[in-house]
C-alpha cells in the first residue's frame, strides 16, 4: 500500500498543497505524534494561505520536537501573513538565542525566509540575515523573481559602513555599544548592454533610520508603500560597469 505521506511529501514538492493537505491530514489522523507529519501538513496550509492552520500544526510539531527549527522558522512566516508581530518578534528571538547557544541546524550565516509579500499579482520574498550580510551589510532582502527564477528587483534594509559616522555622531553610546542605522534601498538586477561588454544597474535611496535598527515591521510597511507605488524613492542613480558581477 503506498505510503500517504511520501505521496503527500510529492504533492508538496509539485505545489499540488490541495491534494498534499489531504494526505498528510490523513496520516496525521492516524499518527498524531509524528512531528514531520505535523510540520508538513503545516506547508501545506501555508502553501493554500491557510495561515492559522499553518500555525497550528508548527506549533503541534514544536511541541513534539522543540528543535526542528524548520518548523519553527515556518512558523515565523504564518505570523508574518496574520500580522501577529509579537507572536513573529517572540518566534525569531527563539530561533535567535537557539543559534546564539550553537544549536544544531542553525548558523550565523543562516538568510532565513521570514515572510512572503503580495503586490497585486507580484510576489517578494523576504528573507532575513542572521548577521549583516554583503557589502552593503543588510539585514533584509525584500525580492522579485523573474519567471527564469532569477532576482530582477530586490530592496534592501542595510546598513552602510559610510553611514555609521554621523550615526556614532548622533548616538555615541549607542554606536560604541555595537547598534547602527539603517537605511531603505532598491536596486534593479544588472542589464547587460547591447555590446554585452557591460552593464548598468539602477540604485534608489528609499528611506534612512538614523536613529538604529527598524523592526521588520516597519520595514515591511515602508516596503509596501514603494510596491503599492505610493511612495517613490528620494533618489535614484544609473550606473555602469565593465564586466556582469557574479549575484
Amino acid at each position: 500500500m503506498p505510503d500517504p505521506l511520501e505521496a503527500g511529501k510529492r504533492a508538496l514538492s509539485q505545489g499540488d498543497y490541495g491534494t498534499a493537505q489531504r494526505l498528510i491530514t490523513a496520516y496525521v489522523k492516524d499518527n498524531p505524534n509524528n512531528a514531520d507529519a505535523r510540520y508538513l501538513a503545516g506547508n501545506a496550509s501555508l502553501g493554500l494561505k491557510q495561515y492559522d492552520d499553518a500555525a497550528q500544526s508548527y506549533l503541534a510539531a514544536i511541541k513534539l520536537q522543540p528543535s526542528l527549527w524548520a518548523a519553527h522558522k515556518n512558523l515565523v512566516i504564518a505570523y508574518a501573513a496574520q500580522e501577529k508581530w509579537a507572536d513573529f518578534d517572540r518566534e525569531r528571538e527563539v530561533i535567535q538565542k537557539a543559534r546564539t547557544s550553537g544549536a544544531a541546524g542553525l548558523s550565523n550565516g543562516d538568510a532565513d525566509v521570514i515572510d512572503v509579500l503580495y503586490v497585486g499579482t507580484e510576489r517578494y520574498i523576504v528573507r532575513s540575515f542572521a548577521e549583516l550580510n554583503g557589502r552593503f551589510k543588510a539585514r533584509y532582502n525584500i525580492a522579485h523573481f523573474a519567471p527564469n527564477g532569477k532576482p530582477d528587483f530586490w530592496i534592501l534594509c542595510e546598513s552602510d559602513d559610510i553611514d555609521q559616522i554621523s550615526f556614532a555622531k548622533a548616538h555615541p553610546t549607542e554606536a560604541e555599544a555595537g547598534q547602527r542605522s539603517f537605511s531603505l534601498d532598491s536596486y534593479t538586477a544588472p542589464t547587460p548592454t547591447a555590446d554585452g561588454k557591460s552593464y548598468t544597474q539602477t540604485h534608489g535611496t528609499i528611506k534612512f533610520y538614523p536613529d538604529g535598527e527598524p523592526s521588520y515591521e516597519t520595514v515591511r510597511a515602508d516596503v509596501l508603500l514603494v510596491l503599492q507605488h505610493k511612495v517613490a524613492p528620494m533618489s535614484s542613480t544609473t550606473s555602469g560597469k565593465p564586466t556582469a558581477p557574479n549575484r
